[in-house]
């Protein structure tokens, strides 16, 4: 359970940070280009906006997708062979265990089911501020100011994360499992550990109920965000984008 927390929420936090960036490096490069300015003569920004994320979301996951073919393959084929018969002669608890649990490829598969729901979930919610991020700027290098906002919640996910392989039922593991912007991570390294389903159904629901939210709001900032150029906004300049109609 340990080492499977660890492998899945490092990997989910990849694929947020890297996708994530992604999407911030493209918005800019294409605002700097000016591309954008005509791509929505026949597009809404919205529309852009969420073509870009769902975009990048289906890379993602085709490699997502490669990964648990290659290890479900894996745990079907090949963990059988790595135990010979004097060693399962042994009758070691820990060993039966272990050859246990990655044969199994129905546990592999929902595991990976999880991971996919959440990595989309996680990923979907920060790609919304990574685009809104990157139309308000005109450089990757001016979006760190916003981007250090942005990856405060990923950084508190990963220091949970820690602390739940100690008590995954602890309180401090349970809320961050079901605040949406630390939940992709801190909940996919509970699940090993057997927790109840309607957690991962809950979290799950709040998780992409957040994302919608965070849609809509962050579509209001790209609509402004594109067209402005030379100057990095402020915050209260955000809030009045955020409070346009």
């Amino acid at each position: 359970s340990y080492i499977l927390g660890i492998v899945l929420g490092m990997l989910l936090y990849m694929v947020i940070i890297l996708y994530g960036q992604m999407v911030l490096t493209s918005v800019v490069e294409e605002k700097a280009s000016r591309v954008i300015d005509v791509m929505v003569t026949s597009c809404t920004p919205f529309e852009l906006m969420m073509g870009k994320i769902l975009g990048i979301a289906a890379v993602a996951l085709t490699q997502i997708a490669i990964w648990a073919a290659l290890i479900i393959a894996a745990s079907k084929m090949l963990v059988p062979a790595l135990f010979s018969p004097e060693l399962a002669a042994t009758n070691d608890m820990m060993m039966n265990t272990v050859m246990g649990t990655l044969g199994d490829t129905g546990y592999i598969a929902l595991l990976f089911t999880y991971v996919t729901l959440f990595m989309l979930g996680g990923f979907l919610l920060y790609a919304s501020l990574y685009a809104a991020s990157g139309s308000a700027v005109d450089s990757v290098q001016d979006g760190q100011q916003f981007n250090t906002i942005i990856m405060l919640p990923i950084i508190l996910s990963i220091i949970v994360m820690m602390s739940v392989f100690n008590d995954p039922n602890s309180p401090i593991a349970f809320w961050s499992s079901m605040i949406p912007f630390t939940s992709p991570i801190v909940m996919i390294a509970r699940i090993p550990f057997g927790i109840a389903t309607w957690e991962i159904i809950v979290s799950l629901v709040v998780l992409y109920a957040t994302f919608v939210i965070t849609t809509w709001l962050a579509a209001k900032i790209f609509r402004v965000g594109i067209f402005m150029h030379g100057k990095r906004p402020s915050w209260g300049e955000l809030w009045q984008w955020l409070r346009m109609k």
